[in-house]
């Protein structure tokens, strides 16, 4: 897969591999909104660890080359005009990362989501009414993938959320 593959204006979850032999459940989670092929997208992600989490934000043409890439699954088209005020919304949290309880890269993920599912500009940017049976979807996908991400295979898969209206 390349950049030329997604739909302009995609946001996906980004899963990667954490060990090899990977184990089943066990992934490094965050998202990908892409913008288009010339410009890519960017990545979003938190790192860390018992309360020593960063914020790792950054755009990229290289999505694909990411070391241990499961894969990248759509779970939303986002409006062109509102491409800004996603951006903004995936940093909410940036600045108390460490002040959040249970705080992990999955739950950051869904608790962004969470705020995708809530009207902006009159409309729901996340048409996924269960972000329990997204997380076991993705899980599913995840796990069905990653040996041949921690064997890094080439081209890496992508998929759309069979949930999220798409």
């Amino acid at each position: 897969m390349s950049l030329a593959d997604l739909e302009p204006n995609s946001l996906h979850v980004v899963l990667h591999v954490r060990s090899h032999p990977p184990k089943a459940n066990d992934f490094h989670w965050g998202l990908y909104l892409h913008r288009d092929f010339e410009a890519g997208g960017t990545k979003y992600h938190v790192k860390g660890a018992d309360k020593r989490w960063l914020a790792d934000h950054g755009t990229t043409r290289g999505v694909f080359k990411s070391f241990l890439l499961i894969g990248l699954c759509q779970v939303a088209r986002i409006p062109s005009g509102l491409m800004k005020d996603v951006d903004a919304m995936f940093r909410t949290y940036d600045h108390q990362l460490n002040e959040m309880p249970g705080l992990t890269c999955r739950t950051w993920v869904f608790r962004v989501l969470e705020l995708l599912q809530k009207p902006q500009s009159g409309q729901v940017l996340l048409e996924c009414n269960d972000l329990t049976s997204l997380e076991y979807e993705l899980l599913s996908w995840g796990n069905a993938n990653a040996l041949a991400a921690a064997d890094c295979q080439q081209p890496r898969p992508t998929h759309r959320s069979d949930l999220c209206g798409l």
